[in-house]
């Protein structure tokens, strides 16, 4: 991977990972915004290593492989949450 395709990961990482934790999980992130772009990071790193070359590329790095899966992942850690939003 190039370079811009970590700046396309890291880019896409943390805009995922912070969208989900504060418009797509009803509950209380667990580990608070630090976690959700840490899970954010490590989902489009694995989206982007492991999903293939298809679709959009930018700098060898699957950009929409890396959104899908921060956005799954990140989802999938909101749901071990404690407590609804207040």
């Amino acid at each position: 991977m190039e370079t811009a395709g970590w700046v396309t990961v890291v880019v896409v990482g943390l805009v995922v990972g912070w969208l989900i934790q504060q418009y797509a999980v009803s509950k209380k992130y667990p580990g608070g915004w630090w976690l959700s772009l840490i899970v954010g990071l490590v989902g489009a790193w694995v989206g982007a290593a492991y999903l293939g070359s298809w679709l959009w590329m930018l700098g060898g790095a699957n950009v929409i492989g890396s959104i899908v899966v921060a956005a799954v992942l990140s989802y999938v850690v909101g749901l071990f949450g404690s407590e609804a939003k207040v």
